[in-house]
């Protein structure tokens, strides 16, 4: 069964031993973001701060630790991960309407957001705290469909924030509305991991992200209406804000410290006035460090879902896909089996063409792709770069990508290191398995 909530899902990890819980005191500033990133590089577990100087709410960090973690909130078994993610993506179900709204629970029309919220400054350069885990949601006008995506904001005031509207759909409505109408935002932040991830996942026009949600979780999101706007939002949130965009109050936004690892800016971001915050009783703030593993690993899953089936069919030989951790679902590598040095091509190119890949290597069976030294080995001894490496130019750039060339081109680059064709008769070299097992006994004993 999926997590109702994400304090259902905080309660799953702490019973599972995959919660570590941060008692000393720790600042907003810097500090939490400090911690977060040293947790990830040790390949730590989601994170819960209670001791937060100046704040009472505490923080879950660092929740889609693993795709175990994904795997668990869709209550399917991590071998099927992918395959139940793309069939239930395919597959949505649509909200339902709450019988009750815990998001609704404790209501503040008098607004100051630092002191409701915990809201992280992540980096150095960072020009103030940012908000980077709340789901916008908006009407469209045009179609009446809530589109929703989840957005990085900054905060303005003691009741504004900055919405970087980078994501699509909602910067094209918000251009929709024109410089002389207010946009009506809701804005909700703490869901569980699968609503999460569906929040971020590309939608079609007309199409609620909500029902993706219901997809992922095997059962319906439950909507609530919020207090002050006619916007139905997820009902077990921890936090609602309600506001409006007003128009001619965009401002310069940033820098801020993206998933990319560089800081970056941006022109001309609107302002949301935050006219009621809403929350549950006792709430959590989740947060996300940008450059942590969660967003990789949401980011690295929805691609690999939505490419994934086509290989399956077109290019039976492709056995798995590995996306490289730390690049944001841009360089993969790809495990081949034995096929014509043509199709092995075709392959590489295909991967090429996909809107947000930029670095694309082909391992043989006998390469672990999730290895990285195993994959550099294969590039240094069957790879001729003259003959196997491909580039292709002038082609879209994904815009967290801060090296691309003007007017958002770049170059993206191809490695058949599969060796086939290329290194003959050549045999690697291995220990037999029966002195690999007892090896392995060996060194158990004497630890």
């Amino acid at each position: 069964m999926a997590y109702q909530d994400l304090r259902a899902a905080v309660a799953a990890l702490r019973a599972d031993g995959r919660l570590t819980e941060v008692t000393a005191p720790v600042a907003l500033r810097h500090e939490v973001a400090a911690v977060i990133a040293a947790a990830s590089r040790k390949g730590g577990h989601a994170l819960l701060f209670s001791n937060l100087i100046g704040h009472s709410v505490p923080i879950v960090a660092n929740m889609v630790h693993s795709r175990q973690v994904l795997a668990d909130a869709m209550g399917v078994p991590f071998d099927e991960l992918i395959e139940r993610f793309t069939e239930r993506v395919m597959a949505p179900i649509d909200a339902v309407a709450a019988t009750e709204a815990p998001v609704l629970d404790v209501v503040h029309d008098d607004v100051d957001l630092a002191a409701l919220m915990p809201i992280l400054t992540h980096y150095e350069g960072d020009a103030g705290p940012y908000l980077s885990t709340g789901m916008a949601n908006v009407r469209n006008p045009a179609t009446g469909v809530v589109e929703r995506t989840i957005c990085r904001m900054q905060l303005r005031g003691r009741d504004r924030l900055g919405v970087a509207l980078v994501n699509p759909p909602l910067g094209d409505t918000y251009r929709k509305y024109g410089r002389d109408t207010e946009m009506e935002l809701a804005v909700v932040v703490g869901l569980e991991p699968a609503t999460f991830m569906a929040a971020a996942l590309p939608a079609p026009p007309g199409a609620d992200k909500m029902g993706y949600a219901g997809g992922l979780r095997g059962e319906p999101v439950e909507l609530t209406d919020g207090g002050l706007l006619a916007l139905p939002v997820p009902a077990r949130a921890e936090f609602l804000l309600e506001g409006v965009l007003v128009p001619g109050e965009e401002q310069d936004d940033g820098p801020f410290g993206e998933i990319s690892g560089y800081s970056m800016a941006f022109p001309s971001t609107p302002t949301l006035h935050v006219r009621r915050v809403s929350h549950r009783r006792d709430p959590l703030y989740h947060a996300l460090l940008p450059t942590g593993p969660e967003g990789d690993l949401i980011t690295g899953l929805t691609v690999e879902a939505a490419i994934a089936p086509q290989l399956r069919r077109v290019y039976s030989f492709a056995r798995g896909i590995t996306f490289v951790p730390g690049t944001f679902g841009m360089s993969l590598v790809v495990q081949v089996a034995q096929a014509d040095k043509g199709r092995v091509r075709g392959l590489l190119y295909h991967l090429l063409s996909l809107e947000r890949i930029k670095k694309v290597v082909l391992v043989a069976e006998d390469v672990d792709p999730t290895d990285p030294l195993e994959v550099e080995w294969a590039v240094v001894t069957r790879v001729q770069p003259d003959e196997d490496v491909v580039t292709i130019d002038g082609v879209y750039a994904h815009p967290i990508d801060p090296s691309y060339h003007p007017g958002q081109r770049t170059s993206r680059i191809g490695i058949d290191a599969t060796g086939f064709e290329r290194i003959g008769g050549r045999e690697r070299v291995r220990v037999p398995d029966a002195a690999a097992v007892r090896a392995a006994e060996i060194l158990e004993g004497a630890c």
